[in-house]
């Protein structure tokens, strides 16, 4: 679908500044950009490839117009959330589709309860019990086991797996490789042996939610291990048992959650850091890259932990200093006490 400037900032609810009948037909970075094709920016630093693009129209905020030569601008307060709706305007995300498709080589179990325009891919189980809300698609080789429960406009990309009596909200999107309601890690010693104990919870996962290729969330102990809505998930994250994760937090990939931790709502968790066990963590709470948290977080803010990359002799004199800092400490005590 093209449209022109003025049509587009109708749809976006935008002021536009320029040539109103200019074709607005694609989206691109600045890179890679041609002529009709529409770019955003809404930092300063990134001015320089805006003005060097071949892009012929710019999302920006009002602040940064003036900077802007020989380009037509459509002035928001968000410009990387305008050029999200300026892509659903123009067509160019692909949609689900409403045709009811079941491929003739999916198991679709006769108890299995699938509503208008469900789609089925190749090689996909659907088991006994189940329940499919209407519009979702389930792509090739998932397998969704018995008595799971899924909204309605779900996207199940290929080979994801919901294990039994998980529940899905709306809307919800699961790439491929995840897995959501494996047993958590949960053992005891007897006689110097590890023992499993029983997982008998289940998952669930509220409306809107977006988990990452390969991330795996693990069923409950006793209670559920729940994914509040909005919730945003990267790839390759572990969620283990009982965790409580508050709506709209948003978490980076390879992060790993200990058993029943409880992480607040709109909490951002940066990539590779890890909560422990039984933690919690309150509301708007950021945690950057690579930190281990564990304490509870009481207070809302940013949160680190860890060593930052240093030039590699460098790391290892430093690191090397690291066991002289307990005797320091005493010494610098010692002299405080002494009025030196």
């Amino acid at each position: 679908m093209s449209l022109n400037l003025q049509q587009l900032a109708k749809v976006l609810k935008l002021e536009f500044r320029g040539d109103a009948g200019l074709v607005v037909n694609g989206v691109a970075s600045p890179k890679s950009a041609l002529a009709g094709e529409l770019c955003f920016v809404q930092d300063r630093k990134y001015l320089g490839d805006i003005n060097a693009s071949d892009c012929s129209a710019v999302i920006l905020t009002a602040e940064l117009a003036g900077d802007i030569g020989n380009k037509s601008l459509l002035l928001s307060d968000n410009p990387q959330y305008s050029f999200v709706e300026a892509v659903r305007a123009l067509g160019i995300e692909t949609q689900p589709t409403d045709s009811d498709e079941i491929h003739p080589t999916a198991v679709v179990a006769e108890t299995a309860r699938l509503g208008k325009g469900v789609t089925v891919g190749a090689l996909a189980v659907i088991e006994d019990g189940v329940e499919v809300g209407p519009g979702t698609s389930i792509g090739a080789g998932s397998i969704i086991e018995r008595s799971a429960k899924i909204g309605s406009q779900c996207r199940l990309h290929s080979r994801v797996t919901l294990a039994p009596a998980v529940k899905l909200g709306d809307r919800c999107i699961l790439h491929s490789g995840v897995v959501i309601g494996s047993d958590g890690f949960g053992l005891v010693m007897h006689e110097q042996q590890w023992q499993k104990i029983p997982q008998l919870g289940s998952v669930v996962i509220g409306d809107d939610v977006e988990i990452g290729a390969n991330t795996t969330v693990d069923r409950g102990a006793l209670d559920d291990t729940v994914i509040e809505r909005g919730c945003k998930l990267d790839n390759q994250i572990q969620v283990a048992h009982n965790v409580r994760i508050g709506a709209h937090t948003a978490i980076a990939a390879c992060v790993g959650i200990a058993g029943s931790a409880n992480i607040g709502c709109h909490c951002k968790i940066s990539g590779a850091a890890v909560v422990l066990g039984h933690l919690t963590v309150t509301d708007n709470v950021t945690i950057t890259a690579m930190s281990l948290v564990t304490k509870d977080i009481k207070e809302s803010g940013v949160y680190s932990s860890g060593t930052p990359l240093l030039e590699n002799s460098l790391w290892h004199r430093c690191n090397a200093r690291y066991k002289s800092l307990d005797k320091l400490a005493q010494t610098v005590a010692k002299l405080e006490k002494s009025d030196i």
